[in-house]
C-alpha cells in the first residue's frame, strides 16, 4: 500500500511562499512552513501552470497598450468637393403665401318654375356641354294656363277684327254725311253730321282697346311659354357636374328671393380646364404686385410638380377686415390635375434684380444671421464671409465679399470646416 501511494505522488514543485521563501513540495502532500509559523500552502502543477499563463498574458496586453500611443496616425484624406464660378444674371424675390384653387367658372343651377322633378340626366362627375339638358320639371298648371292664354289670344284677335270692321263702317258713314252736307246743306242737318263723327270716334276707341287686349293676351302667352322653358334646365357652359341635390319625384320650389337657396338648388357645374389661383397678398407687399409678375404654385397632392403662371388680375383694394389684397393667376389645367378647393402654396415674384452676382444656393452656409461661402485656398477650404441679397432657392445674390472670379465650393451637406483638406472638382 505504501508503494502504491509513492507511485501516485506528484513530482516535486518549487514554489514561493507569500513571504518569498523557497519551498519544496511534493505531490500536494508536503507542507512548507513559512516564517516558522505553522504550516505553509501546497500548490499543484496545474495551478502553477495557470498562474504562469495568466502572468504572461497580462504582460503581452500591457506591452500592446503601451505601444498604441507610439503608433503614427494616418493623415486625413482630402474631401472631394465640386466648385462653381459666380455668374451675373437676374434674380427674383418671391413672397410665399397660402392660396386656394378656384374654378374658372362655377354655377349652381336653380329652378325658375316650381314643380316636380320629372327626370335628371346627370350625376356627380359627369362632363356636360353647353346647352345639354340636365333636368326637366313637370308643371301641369302652367301647361293648362298656357292653353287658356292662347285661347284668349284667339278671342282678342277676333275682337280686333270686329272692331276694325265697325271702324271702317263708321268712317264711311262719316265721309258720306260730310259729302251730303256739302252737296245739299238743306237736306242734311248738322246734328246728323255730329252723330256720324261721334260713332267714328267710338269705333276708333273700340278698335284700339281690342288691339291692346290682343297684345296683353299675347304677352301672357309669351310669359307662360318662357316659364315652361325654365322647366328644362340646361348646362350654361362646358364643365363638370360637381354637385347634385335632387332626385326624380322631388318637389322643386321656385328660386325666388323668399325661398331658401339650399332647397331650390339642383346641380352645380364647374369649368376648371383653366383654374384661378387666388391668394391674399399682405398689405406690405401689395404695393409691389403688378400684372404679369411670375407665380409658382405647388400643391401637397402633387409634391414633385411646380406650376408656373403669371399674375392675371389684381383686386386693387384691400379687404378692411384682413388688410390683404386679392390677386389671381390663371393656370391652364387641361388634364384636370388641379381640383377646385385645393390648398396651394403660392410664390409670387414681387421684385427683380438684373446683372446681379449669383452663386448656387448649395454654396451658401448660414450661421444664425451670418452668411459664408468656402473658397479653395491651395487645397484647403477657406471660409469667407459674404453679404447676400435675394435668394430664390436655386441662386443667391451676393452683394459683397466676392469679386466674382473665384470659384466657390458647393458645400451642400458636406461636413467641411475652415482649413479642411479638399480635392476641388469643377461642377459640370
Amino acid at each position: 500500500m505504501k508503494d502504491l501511494l509513492k507511485l501516485r505522488r506528484w513530482p516535486a514543485v518549487t514554489t514561493f511562499s507569500p513571504l518569498g521563501e523557497k519551498d519544496e513540495m511534493r505531490g500536494g502532500r508536503g507542507r512548507s512552513k513559512v516564517g516558522g509559523h505553522g504550516e505553509g500552502f501546497t500548490v499543484s502543477p496545474k495551478a502553477h501552470f495557470i498562474r504562469k499563463t495568466m502572468s504572461n498574458c497580462a504582460q503581452v496586453i500591457l506591452a500592446t497598450l503601451l505601444s498604441l500611443p507610439l503608433q503614427a496616425t494616418d493623415a486625413p484624406k482630402p474631401m472631394e468637393v465640386k466648385t462653381s464660378k459666380p455668374a451675373r444674371g437676374e434674380i427674383v424675390r418671391y413672397v410665399t403665401i397660402p392660396g386656394t384653387i378656384k374654378a374658372n367658372q362655377q354655377a349652381t343651377l336653380y329652378a325658375k318654375t316650381a314643380g316636380y322633378l320629372k327626370r335628371i340626366a346627370v350625376d356627380k362627375g359627369d362632363r356636360v356641354k353647353a346647352g345639354v339638358l340636365i333636368a326637366e320639371i313637370e308643371s301641369p298648371e302652367l301647361e293648362s294656363e298656357l292653353i287658356r292664354s292662347r285661347a284668349e289670344v284667339v278671342r282678342a284677335k277676333a275682337e280686333t277684327v270686329r272692331t276694325s270692321a265697325e271702324l271702317e263702317i263708321a268712317q264711311l258713314m262719316s265721309n258720306r254725311m260730310k259729302q251730303a252736307q256739302q252737296q245739299s246743306s238743306d237736306l242734311v242737318t248738322p246734328q246728323s253730321v255730329d252723330e256720324a263723327k261721334a260713332r267714328l270716334a267710338s269705333a276708333q276707341a273700340n278698335c284700339e282697346v281690342s288691339k291692346a287686349n290682343e297684345a296683353v293676351t299675347q304677352a301672357n302667352v309669351t310669359r307662360l311659354e318662357t316659364l315652361l322653358a325654365y322647366t328644362r334646365i340646361t348646362a350654361p357652359f362646358d364643365g363638370v357636374v360637381t354637385g347634385r341635390s335632387v332626385d326624380p319625384g322631388a318637389f322643386i320650389p321656385a328660386a325666388t328671393s323668399g325661398s331658401a337657396a339650399q332647397s331650390a338648388a339642383m346641380v352645380t357645374v364647374m369649368e376648371f380646364s383653366t383654374v384661378r389661383i387666388q391668394v391674399a397678398m399682405p398689405e406690405v407687399e401689395s404695393v409691389l404686385v403688378r400684372e404679369g409678375q411670375p407665380v409658382k404654385t405647388t400643391v401637397e397632392a402633387l409634391p414633385s410638380r411646380v406650376f408656373e403662371s403669371k399674375v392675371s388680375r389684381i383686386a386693387g383694394a384691400l379687404d378692411e377686415a384682413t388688410r390683404t389684397m386679392l390677386i389671381e393667376a390663371d393656370l391652364p389645367n387641361p388634364q384636370h390635375e388641379l381640383r377646385p378647393g385645393m390648398y396651394a402654396t403660392v410664390k409670387v415674384g414681387v421684385e427683380k434684380h438684373t446683372a446681379a452676382l449669383l452663386v448656387p444656393a448649395e454654396a451658401l452656409v448660414m450661421e444664425k444671421a451670418n452668411a459664408f461661402v468656402f473658397l479653395n485656398a491651395g487645397g484647403k477650404a477657406h471660409k469667407t464671409a459674404i453679404q447676400i441679397g435675394f435668394n430664390d432657392g436655386n441662386k443667391v445674390e451676393v452683394l459683397s465679399g466676392l469679386s466674382g472670379t473665384e470659384p466657390v465650393l458647393l458645400v451642400g451637406k458636406l461636413p467641411i470646416t475652415d482649413g479642411s483638406p479638399i480635392n476641388a472638382i469643377e461642377a459640370q
